[in-house]
């Protein structure tokens, strides 16, 4: 698992979170191993999320559904990446010195792809 997944699954939590009335933590992991835990608590996303154990119990009423097919372009990749690093140094201001030099790569890089483009 990568910064960039760590960063949107955070941006996930941080949305679901402040779509909920009150403390509440929305987005439940279950089962993750512990250098998924150890990532997410090093980089001080853990409190995004509640954390479970057990065997996986869906809802009667759960229908599967395929998900349509996404072709990405580029920019919207870099894009979603850039966000990501963002989210998480929004998080945990102890991630910025982390993620500074990789943000400024992204963002001038987006920046130069825009203006090839």
């Amino acid at each position: 698992m990568d910064s960039t997944f760590l960063g949107v699954l955070a941006g996930f939590g941080l949305k679901m979170n402040q779509a909920s009335a009150g403390d509440q933590r929305c987005f439940e992991l279950l089962n993750p191993n512990t250098r998924i835990t150890e990532l997410l608590k090093n980089l001080g996303a853990l409190h995004l999320f509640k954390v479970a154990t057990g065997t996986f119990q869906s809802p009667d009423d759960i229908q599967a559904r395929t998900p349509d097919s996404i072709n990405p372009t580029r920019e919207q990749i870099k894009r979603t990446s850039l966000e990501a690093h963002q989210t998480l140094m929004a998080v945990n201001p102890a991630n910025v010195a982390r993620f500074k030099d990789v943000t400024l790569f992204l963002a001038e890089d987006l920046k130069n792809f825009k203006n090839c483009s």
